[in-house]
């Protein structure tokens, strides 16, 4: 798939957001396979919602390697989003769109982050101005999605966590939409 964005007047800036490390936190070792695992990140509904009064789409793109690994099913993600979709929702922060991948690393695909399949998908279904638009995740593979598809990024680093020089960081998403607000200055 390319990354070609659309054309037209209409278009937004958009924030690619990762979900597990960045929306909610992550169960080391394994994966959230139910909304009773599912915990929100503090500052994460925060900073979505600040990112869509000014006037951000939000999509969320998301490895989600469990339904390969046979852990999980397409059911029990989708419940998952559904609920977290909801809690957004109820705190004025939802989420114009969800993209996923399954596939574990042997199936090789073109949507597991770092390749920019999601993002690629995103871009032709939504009208997106990539000049504007960034990715906010806690890997790198999420930052280069988004550097294949031309897209700037914002690595979260918890506190005293290690990261690249020269990588724009920020301790939650929150402290991220911040920083995209404000023109893409770190605060």
């Amino acid at each position: 798939m390319s990354a070609t964005p659309q054309m037209g007047p209409f278009q937004r800036p958009a924030v690619f957001v990762d979900r597990d490390g960045v929306i909610n936190r992550r169960l080391p070792g394994d994966y959230v396979r139910s909304w009773d695992q599912f915990r929100f990140l503090p500052g994460a509904r925060a900073g979505l919602r600040l990112l869509r009064e000014a006037g951000y789409l939000l999509v969320v793109i998301t490895n989600q390697r469990g339904i390969g690994r046979g852990l999980m099913s397409e059911a029990d993600l989708a419940e998952v989003h559904r609920r977290m979709q909801d809690e957004l929702v109820r705190a004025s922060a939802g989420v114009d769109a969800i993209f996923h991948c399954p596939h574990d690393l042997s199936a090789n695909c073109g949507c597991r982050k770092p390749k920019p399949g999601m993002l690629s998908r995103a871009l032709e279904r939504l009208p997106i101005d990539t000049a504007r638009s960034w990715v906010v995740g806690d890997s790198l593979s999420d930052l280069e999605a988004g550097w294949a598809a031309g897209i700037r990024g914002i690595l979260v680093v918890p506190r005293g966590g290690q990261h690249p020089p020269g990588v724009p960081t920020a301790g939650s998403l929150l402290t991220a939409a911040r920083a995209i607000v404000a023109g893409g200055r770190q605060s």
